[in-house]
This record gives structure tokens, sequence and C-alpha cells, in this order.
């Protein structure tokens, strides 16, 4: 009898090892189809992840290093697929040095988000950045997507400083910047001063009419960095900034208070920059 409960109690001690050992099976392959199908751990897919095509259009980048397009899907149906396929790439996060071995062509993909902000993404040479600086490698069929594309709405005289995630991409290529001719007006009608430039960004200036007419300026505001001697326009860095459309009128003999943060345009390395409002610009250096 001692026998008999003997091996009643080895076989409920195997099926229940077998027992355990098959759960601790699924577990694993519910963990490793979790990473893989959501980007979890050190994986990056689901990179589109928040995107509305219910709510938004979706628009495709094409940047050869001279000239930028744009084709727009309008077809919630279509985005969803797209959306789907690129979020289903396995992608492994990189230190944002990387995006120095990008090059051109550059592609990106710009999508309002469901938080009803817009999420972007650049890619080139197998590297994807996205709009919050985070870097990953993945290979991918941009060419191909771009070519299905083909047909959709077409925009082909955007400016570089328009391309996705051109603020990140700026500081490593300077094919994302703009080259400018020059100012129009002289320093003896309208001028500009800085008055302080604080640790958080936020330049204090002043603008003082000298002219005999009124001098009209609104929100918007540049950064420009002189290189090799030429000023050239910086992308905005920060994640969905925008202006209001308004004009503020400063009349004849009279001066102007303002203050602007050009901590959009990300961490100024040492140089020489200009801030620019319409016409009008002020001078300042970054020392190391």
């Amino acid at each position: 009898m001692g026998v008999i409960e003997q091996n009643k109690r080895k076989k409920y001690m195997l099926v229940c090892a077998a027992i355990m050992f098959a759960i601790g099976v699924i577990f694993m392959a519910w963990l490793l189809y979790g990473k893989v199908a959501h980007g979890n751990g050190n994986q990056g897919g689901n990179i589109l992840a928040g995107a509305s095509p219910d709510t938004s259009a979706l628009q495709m980048y094409y940047f050869d290093g001279e000239t930028v397009s744009v084709r727009t899907f309008y077809d919630s149906d279509k985005e969803k697929k797209l959306i789907k396929r690129i979020n289903a790439f396995v992608l492994s996060e990189t230190e944002q040095g990387v995006v120095a071995d990008m090059k051109p062509p550059f592609y990106g993909i710009w999508i309002g988000g469901e938080d009803g902000w817009g999420i972007s993404v650049a890619w080139s040479e197998g590297i994807w950045i996205k709009d919050d600086g985070t870097t990953f490698y993945g290979n991918a069929d941009f060419p191909g997507w771009w070519e299905e594309m083909a047909g959709e709405d077409e925009d082909d005289t955007l400016s570089v400083l328009s391309f996705p995630n051109a603020g990140i991409l700026s500081a490593y290529h300077q094919c994302f910047m703009v080259e400018e001719d020059g100012l129009a007006k002289g320093a003896d009608s309208v001028e500009m001063s800085i008055e302080e430039i604080p640790a958080d960004g936020k330049v204090k200036v002043q603008i003082t009419n000298n002219s005999e007419e009124e001098f009209t300026y609104g929100e918007y505001y540049s950064l420009q960095k002189r290189i090799d001697g030429h000023w050239y326009t910086m992308p905005i860095q920060a994640q969905n900034v925008g202006f209001h459309d308004i004009a503020r009128i400063l009349s004849a003999g009279e001066s102007a208070e303002e203050t602007y943060d050009i901590s959009i345009f990300g961490a100024l390395e040492p140089g020489e920059y200009r801030l620019v409002v319409e016409e009008i610009s002020a001078e300042f250096a970054v020392i190391d």
C-alpha cells in the first residue's frame, strides 16, 4: 500500500511539474510577442503609436538634399494600412549620434495624434528618429511606400525647415538649414537690441522705430547661425510650436519690449547667432 501511495505521489509531482513548465513556456512566448509586436523592453516597434488616422491626414516627405516634396493621404483606410505596416517593424534603440550617419535621400512622416498634437518620424539609411529625439535602427521600405503614394496630393514647394524633425537633423546635417541673403531694413530705421539672455532661453529685446512710419510685426521670429561667413536659418526643434497670426504696430519714434523663447531651437553650440523678427535682427554670441 505504501508503494502505491508513493507512485501516486510521483505521478502527481510529474503532472504538476509539466503544468508549471507549460505555463512558463506560454508566459515566455507571450512576453516575447509583446516585445516584438508592441515595442516593449528595448524594442522600438509601434513607432506611430497614438496616431489618429480618423481625424488627421497622413503626410510622407521626401528630401533629396535639395528639394522637399510631400504627398498626403486623406483616406483613413489607406492611412491605417500604412501605419499598421510601419508599426510592425521591430526597432532597436540607439544613441542619437548615429543621426550623423544618415544621408540623402531622407524620408519623413507626419500625422496628427490622439492627443491633438502631431507625431513625426524621419528615416534614412536604416536610422529612425522620432520627434522626441529618440533614435532607432531598423530597415524599412520607405522608397516603396513613397512610390505607392504617387498620384496622391503632392507639394514640392516646401522649405526644408518644414521637414519632420528638421531641428534635430540640422544639428548633424547643414542641409536642413536655409541660407539667407540678408536683411532689407537698415539699422537707421528700425533697430532691435538684446537686453538679456537668461538661462531659460527667453530673450528680452527692445525694438525701436527710428523711421517716420509705423512698423508692423507679428509673433513669428526665427534664429540664424553664421557658418563660414554665411547666415543660415535654423529649423525649430521643439515639438508642436505655433505662432498666433496677429499684428503689432509700433508707431514712429516709439520703442517696445518683447520676449522671445530661443530654447525652441534646441541647445545652441558655441558660435554667432542673430534673432530675426520680420526684417530686423539682433546678433549675439554663444561662448563655450
